[in-house]
């Protein structure tokens, strides 16, 4: 018994749909930032707006095969492989539209080293270089923590943070009132060398002292 149409095209339909899903989670989870996770999503929108492309030009491929046509010698693919290879094609130019246009994130926690971060007090400053000469991506995410230097005490609550991002040599604009735990994003466009980032420390108890760390830090577009 000859399947219908529609049956056929769920062969790779639903494979195409299953797997680009588990795709655009896997992006998701690993920690996209603002355009990032709308890029993600976008590869599942258009996808889908593909296959039903392709499945309604395969109904009308259907319908002008229902009606009589001369016979002769003319050969003709079958219909599963040009819907497959429309499938290939659209997820190929969409995985590479991720990886060579938006770019995935790229985690550099790991990779990078403050300096003057142990037991600061009120007006010190620590930093850190970006990763890259220039860094990888536009923009980085990264969490400052502060943790009590002494055993006892709460220097953390009242404690603030001014981030400066220096790009080249010239410094940007202060982020004042940072606090700790809280995300800082940085625009790292323009920059053509290197970029750092310098913290300075503002407490109201000056005898208090606390170590900075970053809990993470992630380039992205």
């Amino acid at each position: 018994m000859k399947r219908p149409w529609w049956v056929v095209q769920l062969l790779w339909a639903v494979p195409l749909l299953l797997g680009v899903s588990a795709f655009v989670v896997w992006l998701l989870l690993l920690g996209s930032k603002g355009q990032g996770i709308a890029d993600a999503v976008s590869v599942l929108v258009g996808t889908a707006s593909l296959v039903v492309t392709v499945l309604g030009l395969q109904h009308s491929a259907v319908s002008r095969a229902a009606e009589p046509r001369p016979t002769g010698p003319r050969r003709r693919w079958p219909r599963w492989a040009l819907a497959a290879a429309g499938a290939v094609i659209g997820a190929l130019g969409g995985l590479g539209f991720w990886l060579v246009v938006v770019k995935p994130d790229v985690p550099v926690t790991d990779l990078v080293e403050v300096a003057n971060g142990d037991r600061m007090a009120d007006g010190e400053q620590a930093g850190f270089a970006v990763p890259g000469k220039p860094p990888e991506r536009r923009y980085l995410f990264f969490r400052p923590t502060l943790v009590n230097h002494e055993s006892v005490g709460d220097c953390v609550g009242s404690a603030r943070l001014v981030i400066t991002l220096v790009r080249d040599g010239r410094k940007d604009p202060p982020l004042e009132e940072q606090l700790s735990g809280r995300e800082v994003r940085l625009d790292l466009g323009g920059t053509t060398r290197e970029a750092r980032v310098l913290i300075t420390l503002s407490m109201p108890d000056r005898a208090c002292a606390v170590d900075l760390s970053l809990a993470e830090a992630v380039l992205y577009n």
